[in-house]
């Protein structure tokens, strides 16, 4: 089986740790003492761009692999649902 629903969950759920990285971006920038220059920002912002960009593939990926397998299983399901109509 190519697609596994329980690693395509695992995935989706790291998906959701982007709010958490913004929500600690968040209060890191203001409680710091010094504050986060422009260049801070978009090496921070440019990193968490990159880390996202490849677990959303990665998420897609894992996506089209579960439902590939579902329509696979659905055809042989409905041949053998259409073979047992036809008497056979």
């Amino acid at each position: 089986m190519k697609g596994d629903i329980f690693e395509l969950e695992q995935s989706i759920m790291k998906c959701w740790n982007v709010v958490d990285d913004i929500d600690l971006l968040y209060k890191q920038s203001m409680d710091r003492p010094k504050p986060f220059t422009e260049d801070d920002w978009a090496n921070i912002l440019l990193g968490m761009k990159e880390l996202y960009q490849l677990k959303f593939e990665e998420c897609f990926s894992q996506f089209e692999n579960v439902c590939g397998d579902f329509h696979t299983y659905r055809k042989v399901y409905e041949t053998v649902e259409s073979g047992k109509d036809d008497g056979k």
